[in-house]
């Protein structure tokens, strides 16, 4: 490991270029380095487009991702400016692609926007620094303008001016101007630079929008990510792509987009277009489903003060769909055109007014003697809904990836909305048999949850106590002081370890500040299969449940969590790959919303050391590619020793310091390092856990579908699925 400094004087003060520090700190801007950021950039792109749909300026978007794995976005909104900013020194175009919080979305009442997923002025200019090359075209005026940069933001060209013989006819500078016709188009018909002026010929049909080409460049993403070649290959996810592109178009119906993935086997064409909206959108969710009513819509606006000082008044526009059906809870949410799936404030006051309109509802018509009938995670249940917000201030988000929405403002409009809306409906002449049935059903989840609550008190205890010495001699907690962790508990973590041998490793490789370690013997139970008070029994379950502290089901308690998040470490085998699915499973099933709320985990351990043969040098390899690169940087395979790690087992604790449970430089490694200074280190949970992989759900519907076929009790769905399916991609997704 590198020496720490011992000093801290001018000399460690480094001011970097903006792009430069995006690079450096991508869990600030797109999440992290790895396929997450990857596919975050794209959206970036495509979140510029889909503005310009959310202003009515736009109908199409077409993306299309070439052989070689460059990506092309095309909208046909207004383009992006390009006329010269002398204040900046530069075009517009410019401006947007290299300069942070330069955009059109920050000029409050003068913004060219009314509504905006856009917050910090980020977005293209991450796209850029990520990039080894990119071709911005806008359309304007009857002609393109066009700008490219290379490795990560350089401008390589000016802005060119390319009229309808595709001659460039000059570069957009401080002396240069359009001469344009008085009309709407403004259609150019010369370019005059200085005094001299000369004619153009212009496309009046060509109208107006922005094409970006982009090619995101390897280097800057995370080595163990399965990118076999720089030249060829950009592991794009079509699957994951398509969901988000299916979103755009139940939100915003009429716009079309047209998808194409021309990379050989994976060749696939998709148009994606809605006319109804919201109500293609729950049909979708709940085709599978039997659902217990028609699908409920409502929407309301109301205007706000915002919390934003440049804002003043917002409007607040809410619009909902919700059905029962089925008996999974899938709440998907939207924030101006954003995907929030850790949620927030909207998603928050959803289910509070939801709540609070059925408990009035039910009292009304005496269904419930009292409020404490059920509570409001028993209205969720078999609850479908779409909450769609659409705020003319800019949302204040958790962070730059958009993740959860923390924007006050919008808690009493959705709030209002919810609980105005679904109580009139629900009292409505025909709609009272459909209220009652919600109600019913929240009063059957509540009682069936006491019921289970009581079993699972008993058969957790039984299993405890059963337990006992195995539960307390197998956990290693961390550090302590008056129950509560030494350090932010945000900052630790309990992994769970395929084997006993593994686990002791862990424990003497672990700072104990924040590393958990509970060693797991074996396969749980698949919780698929068999009854819950059955599941309970398990040792190994019960011990996982204990440790963890929240409960389970409907009991889970997120805040209950006794850390921070919670990292599956298996090996890299077929094997560990079952024990990491089982224990997905599991979670999945007793403690969603600690998958919901992003605290779930597989850790990362490498699967190769490699050594020079004659001087100082070794260096771990977490894929094939990272060592074959090694080997050809180092002379070649006579030149060095490589160690084929087959299982965690065969990794010392020095080694797994070194890697898995290595922490962030700026963490002191003190014995009694305060939780105060971790927080003034300015430290975030990405710093932790950059190389683990997150699990996310990014949608419901096809999740649920995925874990019924690869972990159900039917046999013939699975084996159709395996025999068709390149099932690496499909499990990396849950």
């Amino acid at each position: 490991m590198a020496a720490r400094p011992t000093q801290y004087s001018a000399e460690q003060i480094v001011e970097l270029e903006f792009l430069e520090a995006v690079r450096r700190r991508p869990g600030m801007y797109i999440g992290n380095n790895s396929s997450h950021g990857l596919h975050h950039v794209l959206l970036e792109v495509l979140d510029n487009a889909v503005d310009e749909c959310m202003g009515g300026f736009a109908t199409r978007i077409l993306v299309d991702i070439e052989p070689d794995g460059s990506v092309a976005v095309d909208d046909d909104g207004r383009g992006i400016p390009i006329e010269w900013k002398a204040d900046a020194g530069m075009s517009a175009l410019t401006q947007v692609m290299v300069r942070p919080h330069a955009g059109g979305k920050f000029g409050g009442e003068d913004s060219a926007y009314s509504t905006s997923g856009g917050l910090h002025g980020i977005g293209l200019k991450c796209m850029n620094a990520f990039s080894e090359r990119v071709e911005v075209t806008v359309r304007r005026h009857g002609l393109r303008f066009r700008q490219r940069f290379e490795n990560g933001g350089v401008p390589s060209s000016p802005v060119e001016i390319v009229d309808a013989t595709d001659e460039v006819v000059g570069v957009m500078d401080e002396a240069t101007t359009l001469v344009t016709e008085r009309n709407r188009a403004a259609i150019a018909t010369a370019v005059r630079v200085g005094r001299q002026k000369r004619e153009v010929q212009a496309d009046r049909d060509m109208g107006t929008g922005t094409l970006i080409r982009f090619r995101p460049n390897r280097a800057w993403f995370a080595r163990e990510m399965d990118w076999p070649d720089d030249e060829t290959f950009v592991p794009w996810d079509t699957e994951r792509l398509s969901t988000r592109f299916r979103q755009i178009a139940y939100l915003y119906p009429g716009v079309r987009i047209e998808f194409a993935d021309r990379r050989g086997d994976k060749a696939h064409q998709e148009t994606f277009h809605s006319q109804k909206g919201l109500v293609d959108y729950i049909a979708y969710l709940t085709d599978d489903l039997d659902a217990l009513h028609e699908p409920i819509l409502f929407e309301d606006t109301a205007e706000v003060e915002s919390d934003n000082a440049t804002a003043g008044q917002a409007e607040v526009n809410v619009q909902v769909a919700m059905q029962y059906a089925g008996e999974d809870t899938q709440i998907v949410s939207f924030v101006n055109g954003i995907p929030t799936p850790l949620g927030g404030t909207h998603v928050t006051a959803f289910k509070a007014g939801l709540t609070r309109a059925l408990k009035e509802f039910a009292t009304d018509k005496k269904l419930i003697k009292n409020s404490d009938a059920f509570r409001g995670d028993d209205s969720l249940l078999g609850l479908t809904a779409i909450i769609k917000i659409s705020m003319s201030a800019t949302p204040q988000f958790l962070s730059q990836t958009k993740e959860c929405l923390n924007s006050p403002e919008v808690n009493g409009p959705v709030l209002s909305a919810t609980y105005n809306r679904l109580l009139a409906y629900m009292n409505k002449n025909g709609n009272v048999g459909v209220g009652r049935s919600i109600v019913n059903q929240a009063i059957a989840a509540a009682r069936g949850r006491e019921a289970a609550a009581q079993a699972r008190k008993l058969v957790i205890k039984k299993s405890a106590m059963d337990a006992g010495e195995f539960v307390l001699g197998k956990l290693a907690d961390i550090q302590r002081r008056g129950g509560q962790p030494l350090v932010p508990t945000e900052f630790t973590t309990l992994y769970l370890v395929e084997g006993d041998s593994a686990g002791g490793s862990c424990k003497m490789a672990r700072d104990s500040r924040y590393h958990a370690i509970l060693p797991l013997r074996g396969k749980i139970p698949n919780v698929e299969k068999g009854s819950l008070n059955t599941l309970l029994k398990n040792r190994e379950i019960a011990a996982i449940i204990a440790a963890i502290g929240a409960g389970v089901g409907q009991d889970f308690d997120l805040d209950a969590m006794r850390y921070g998040r919670i990292a599956v470490l298996a090996d890299a085998d077929v094997d560990g790959g079952h024990i990491a699915t089982l224990l997905a499973t599991l979670f999945w099933r007793l403690m969603r919303p600690m998958i919901e709320a992003g605290r779930l985990y597989i850790a990362v351990a490498p699967l190769y050391l490699v050594k020079k043969r004659t001087g100082r040098g070794s260096a771990y390899a977490f894929t094939e590619e990272e060592r074959q690169k090694m080997v050809r940087g180092w002379g070649g395979a006579e030149k060095v020793d490589v160690q084929r790690y087959k299982g965690l087992g065969e990794m010392n604790a020095e080694q797994l310091r070194e890697t898995v449970f290595a922490l962030p430089d700026a963490v002191a490694r003190a014995a009694g390092q305060s939780a105060r200074a971790e927080q003034n280190n300015g430290l975030s949970l990405a710093d932790f856990c950059h190389r683990d992989l997150r699990v996310v759900i990014e949608d419901v519907k096809r999740t649920r579908g995925l874990i019924e076929k690869l972990m159900g009790s039917a046999v013939a769905p699975r084996k159709e699925w395996l025999m068709a399916t390149d099932w690496s991609e499909e499990v990396e997704q849950i």
